[in-house]
């Protein structure tokens, strides 16, 4: 199967799977099943960000090998997890 993204919905993709994989991994202090099943689907996605135009929220780091999102990608998007966390904290 193939799915046709548009730039646009390439950017709503790497909202979601930046904010989801937050949610999912960011309090683990060791990798488990979701976390590289995540990693794997995330670094297959990453790797379209500068044919998409998006070489400013994504970087590939050659040591690595790796795709990571820039600061830039994090300063974007946080504010969305900080209002989640906010919110967490209200209720």
């Amino acid at each position: 199967m193939n799915i046709d993204l548009t730039k646009t919905r390439y950017q709503t993709l790497l909202k979601i799977m930046y904010c989801g994989e937050w949610v999912l991994n960011s309090y683990k202090v060791k990798e488990d099943k979701i976390y590289k099943e995540t990693d794997e689907f995330e670094q297959y996605i990453y790797s379209f960000a500068k044919e998409f135009g998006f070489d400013k929220w994504i970087e590939y780091d050659d040591e690595s090998g790796k795709y990571f999102p820039t600061a830039l990608m994090e300063g974007d998007l946080h504010k969305f997890i900080d209002k989640y966390n906010q919110r967490q904290k209200e209720i």
